[in-house]
């Protein structure tokens, strides 16, 4: 029991600690991925939809 709430509370500091940007640029990293299971011009469409970075991520959100 003590070990399952040891490992409870770890997780939960370690992904509270993770930035917004962190955040995004796995999930981003992750969409890349699964753009490499595709080929030719999908690939290449897929990593072309993925390809925005935070920051402009962050200005579209205005």
């Amino acid at each position: 029991m003590q070990k399952m709430l040891l490992l409870l509370l770890t997780v939960l500091t370690l992904t509270a600690g993770c930035s917004k940007r962190a955040w995004y640029n796995g999930f981003k990293s992750g969409h890349n991925y699964q753009c490499g299971n595709l080929e030719g011009d999908a690939r290449e469409k897929c990593l072309q939809k993925g390809g925005m970075s935070y920051d402009k991520y962050q200005e579209n959100l205005k």
